[in-house]
């Protein structure tokens, strides 16, 4: 038994989806670790791991009879969330249902709506669901007191004052991961270095709407002593480090390589690798990460004409990330990844041409480059001014928005286009098609 089950609500194909089992859920782990902190008894079920049997997630929730169950979505995993709350309240009708996660974040009031929901945290869930667990299992307090909580009262949807950002990220206790199996997952030794997100305004990213640009960095002397913990209880073959925008701080990087380079020669030696912007690293950056252990590196480089980037608020040019990936190779890092989307507003069969023959130049160079479809996520302008920016949103199915298929057509191209312009880059660079 256990007083809070936390549920990781699972993508539609869990067993087939190869990113659906790829790193633990870090979130609910550092939520299970508060609860734990204060004398609460969690317990911890990622559905990506075998997928949704309704069968099987009922027993579940019969065998460990919590007081509180918390389901944490993604858009893409929303509708397997409802599902899992609805089971959930078959199995135990009395059961309180909290849901959260970047959907519920951003349509918390949509979320507090539907049936088998009974509360919905925004925003960084730590605190928020501590102090919701006081209150339904211990009779403590209010929601009404309860900061980032959205939910129902007398049919009405009630959403109390935002909650503050955890201003000092190191006062949280290190994810209970010892709640996971980590031996399921591809890269189970994933961590943080920082928390919030990343001060850049893309058009196509949701991260700011949540984050407000507020990022937060935990001192580097933490970071590698939660790195010390993981490597020596759970022995991963790396470091996954999972923060949108690795090296956002230079400072901050490199203090923390340096340490990395002493934990080194401190007999922990290990490899980590970190994703980043091409015009947030430069020569002595990648050499002291290269030195500090650092094997691979991925660019968030999302379109192939400097026309495209522009109109998308990227930031970046061509050859910033022809000269990141070019340094990342001459320091020795041997996995270099460009990952690009398709297609964004204002793209033209010459401007996905440009992004092919980029891709193939990238992939000349010793890069890997990968191509995801562009979804127009909750929270994005890709979605909120759809029309104006000449996007045809395909589908207002939750579960389309996957960014594994064509979800969107532009102003430029329909999807019959898209669909040869998609199959043309994938054939020449050997890439999957549609992943559905």
């Amino acid at each position: 038994m256990s007083d809070i089950l936390l549920i990781n609500a699972p993508v539609r194909n869990a067993c087939v989806d190869q990113h659906a089992s790829s790193a633990p859920p870090l979130g609910l782990a550092y939520i299970a670790a508060v609860l734990r902190q204060h004398g609460y008894r969690p317990s911890i079920v990622d559905l990506n791991i075998n997928g949704l049997d309704p069968v099987r997630f009922k027993r579940i929730v019969e065998i460990a009879d919590p007081g509180v169950l918390g389901i944490s979505t993604d858009t893409e995993t929303y509708l397997s969330g409802l599902e899992c709350a609805r089971i959930a309240k078959t199995a135990r009708p009395g059961l309180p249902v909290v849901m959260g996660g970047p959907h519920s974040t951003v349509m918390h009031q949509e979320v507090a709506r539907e049936e088998h929901v009974d509360y919905v945290v925004r925003g960084e869930g730590e605190l928020t669901m501590l102090e919701l667990a006081d209150f339904l299992l211990k009779g403590a307090g209010d929601p009404t007191d309860i900061k980032g909580l959205t939910y129902r009262r007398s049919g009405t949807v009630v959403s109390t004052p935002k909650r503050p950002f955890i201003e000092d990220p190191d006062t949280l206790p290190f994810p209970d991961r010892g709640l996971l199996q980590l031996e399921r997952y591809d890269f189970p030794g994933n961590m943080l270095t920082s928390r919030g997100g990343c001060p850049f305004n893309c058009d196509f990213c949701a991260v700011n709407n949540i984050w407000q640009g507020r990022r937060r960095f935990r001192r580097a002397e933490k970071v590698i002593e939660e790195a010390r913990a993981v490597i020596d209880r759970f022995h991963p073959s790396g470091i996954a480090f999972v923060d949108d925008t690795f090296t956002l701080s230079r400072k901050h990087t490199l203090r923390l390589c340096g340490l990395l380079k002493d934990l080194a020669r401190g007999g922990k030696g290990f490899r980590w690798t970190c994703s980043t912007r091409a015009d947030l690293v430069d020569q002595e950056l990648l050499e002291e990460m290269a030195a500090a252990g650092c094997c691979g590196i991925q660019y968030g480089v999302e379109a192939g004409s400097q026309e495209i980037l522009d109109l998308i608020g990227k930031g970046i040019t061509l050859d910033q990330v022809r000269q990141a990936v070019r340094i990342s190779r001459e320091v020795g890092m041997q996995n270099i990844q460009c990952s690009f989307m398709f297609p964004h507003p204002g793209d033209t069969v010459k401007t996905i041409r440009a992004q092919k023959e980029f891709m193939k130049e990238l992939s000349d160079a010793g890069a890997r480059v990968s191509m995801s479809y562009t979804s127009p996520y909750p929270g994005t302008l890709y979605l909120e001014r759809a029309h104006e920016l000449g996007i045809k949103i395909l589908s207002k199915n939750w579960d389309d928005f996957n960014a594994k298929h064509i979800n969107i057509t532009t102003s430029e191209l329909s999807l019959g286009e898209l669909e040869a312009l998609a199959a043309e880059i994938a054939d020449e660079l050997g890439l999957v098609r549609d992943w559905r």
